[in-house]
């Protein structure tokens, strides 16, 4: 990182909450450190560092702030249009014209679960649509355990729904006092779990058990990372990626140039690809 004091703050997360930041970008590191320094009113890294010691709270929220999570449900709402619209009912047609029932779908850097779960509402809906059964497998991870723990909750404020149209927050969620608890039956479409993508060892999540994904939605993650380890995650989501399945990045991001012919963009709408059959 260049600063031994970011660097021994970086090194005590790593050893009491196994947050390694190998392969991001040491400007992002630095100024979420800096911002959680700026919160407690810290002097400088010295100090800093002897909070993060001595506060397990603290080190709670720095490890929280350096793994961030900024989402809501149907962030990038013409994003998630053009999946129910399009994405979607294309995947569940060409699995039916094979025989096989229901898609598999992996949320990488899943946060607090709203993408997986708007994910699941709109399979939920065209479900219904067709009058079919569930038959879907929605896989969402994330490195933080603490953000997974939130999300296996399914509990939100009225705010991360605002751009959740009316009709199916009446279907697909239920109010508790100001708060709004994912359907059970659409939340049980989502298995989340802890994974970290720049780890070697796994292409996928380890409880996908078999198979490989038909949608992979991967968004905000690669712009953290800095170039090799941006080759390593789209190794592992073209390993992870069905024959003719699709890659969805965010708005901001573009494949590493190796891996930029092994995909074609969909639309102009949005960073969709699939991946050549």
């Amino acid at each position: 990182m260049g600063n031994a004091g970011l660097q021994s703050i970086l090194d005590w997360a790593k050893a009491e909450r196994g947050f390694d930041a190998v392969g991001y970008c040491p400007s992002v590191m630095a100024m979420r450190v800096a911002s959680r320094m700026s919160a407690t009113g810290a002097s400088g890294y010295g100090e800093y560092l002897n909070m993060v010691r001595t506060s397990p709270a603290e080190l709670d929220l720095l490890v929280e702030a350096l793994t961030l999570k900024v989402s809501s449900f149907f962030r990038d709402p013409i994003v998630f249009a053009y999946l129910h619209d399009s994405v979607l009912p294309a995947l569940l047609a060409e699995k039916a014209a094979k025989g096989e029932r229901g898609v598999r779908v992996w949320s990488a850097g899943c946060a607090h679960g709203e993408e997986p779960y708007s994910v699941a509402i709109l399979l939920h809906e065209l479900a219904q649509r067709e009058h079919k059964a569930p038959e879907d497998a929605i896989f969402a991870t994330d490195i933080d355990e603490k953000a997974l723990a939130r999300a296996k909750e399914a509990l939100y404020t009225g705010e991360s729904l605002a751009s959740v149209p009316y009709g199916l927050v009446t279907t697909c969620f239920n109010r508790e006092g100001e708060l709004f608890r994912v359907l059970p039956a659409v939340a049980r479409r989502v298995r989340f779990s802890v994974h970290d993508m720049l780890d070697r060892r796994t292409a996928s999540p380890s409880d996908s058990v078999f198979g490989t994904f038909d949608l992979i939605l991967c968004r905000n993650v690669l712009i953290y990372f800095q170039p090799d380890s941006q080759d390593i995650i789209a190794q592992k989501l073209y390993r992870s990626l069905a024959a003719g399945g699709y890659l969805l990045l965010g708005q901001t991001e573009i494949l590493p140039e190796a891996w930029q012919g092994r995909f074609r963009r969909v639309t102009d709408c949005c960073r969709l690809y699939r991946k050549g059959k």
